[in-house]
């Protein structure tokens, strides 16, 4: 399979300090990845220099085979800057039909092009309104729905939710799972979870340089820990239960909040002895709130970069 990105040594410095320093990376299409590190890590020179905003300072970087910002990219590459800006005094549409005509849409095709976003995101109604009418969370969907203008193969988004509600947060991330089979996605966020939910790869960069790049079920390790928030704190019995379970290596009680256990196995069929650990916390009169699969993602990261 051709490869979407490719960077081999690839450097950007401005002055003497290197934003981005001999990074080499491999991105295939069809992959919604996350993109994380510690802030001045480089993330955002990184999306600049795949959009073309900004040139190597040395090595080499391709964008479906080219240079970046090369003609043959045009409409192929949306992005969505953190804090997109939009004109006062000019519609939603006005600027999105405008946006559509930077990308060779002309009349007619542009306001179809527009009106098949808009949709896609379910805000028709805001089609007429002026951005400084909206809340913050109207003017985070817009943003995304010029990114999603012409149809692009690659969506870079720079904290799709950052300062949205639960609410708003959870229709961006469902706009990004309804969407992920149609381009890729490199998501650049502080939430990790976020990450661990909606992508299936991650980027971790510290200082410029590549510390990891893997799929996220294999960085959790997802076949050899049960994280479990119980209704009750776990009972001296219902932890031997769970130690004699065939597989079981171990029972972790977390010293800070006796409601949560990981439980640390070894086993040729993760799912059925999953299946063994709930019935058993069950059978003890415990309810489970909530549960994951693996070492969080949050946990791996901040190792890795403390690393």
């Amino acid at each position: 399979m051709s490869k979407l990105i490719e960077c081999r040594k690839l450097s950007k410095r401005f002055a003497r300090k290197y934003a981005i320093e001999n990074l080499d990376l491999d991105i295939e299409p069809g992959r919604t990845l996350g993109l994380v590190g510690p802030n001045g890590a480089g993330k955002t020179t990184l999306f600049s220099l795949i959009s073309g905003y900004l040139k190597p300072s040395s090595g080499e970087i391709r964008v479906f085979g080219d240079d970046p910002g090369a003609s043959s990219q045009k409409g192929r590459i949306g992005t969505l800057p953190q804090d997109a800006p939009f004109l006062r005094g000019i519609s939603v549409e006005a600027q999105l039909r405008l946006y559509a005509k930077l990308q060779a849409y002309t009349g007619k095709a542009a306001k179809a092009e527009v009106i098949r976003v808009l949709e896609n995101l379910k805000i028709t109604d805001l089609a007429k309104q002026y951005p400084e009418t909206l809340s913050f969370g109207q003017r985070k969907r817009v943003a995304i729905a010029q990114a999603l203008i012409g149809g692009p193969e690659l969506i870079l988004l720079d904290e799709p939710t950052s300062g949205l509600d639960p609410v708003a947060a959870n229709d961006v991330r469902n706009i990004i799972r309804a969407l992920r089979k149609q381009c890729t996605f490199i998501i650049s966020s502080h939430n990790l979870d976020e990450i661990g939910d909606v992508c299936d790869e991650v980027i971790i960069i510290k200082q410029g340089k590549l510390v990891k790049h893997t799929s996220i079920s294999e960085l959790v390790e997802r076949d050899s820990s049960l994280n479990l928030l119980l209704s009750d704190a776990l009972p001296e019995q219902a932890q031997q239960d769970l130690n004699e379970l065939n597989g079981v290596d171990d029972v972790i009680t977390d010293t800070e909040n006796p409601l949560r256990i990981t439980i640390l196995f070894d086993s040729e069929q993760p799912d059925q002895l999953q299946l063994e650990i709930m019935s058993t916390v069950q059978k003890h009169k415990l309810s489970i709130v909530e549960f994951s699969r693996g070492e969080t993602l949050t946990g791996k990261v901040v190792d890795l970069v403390k690393g």
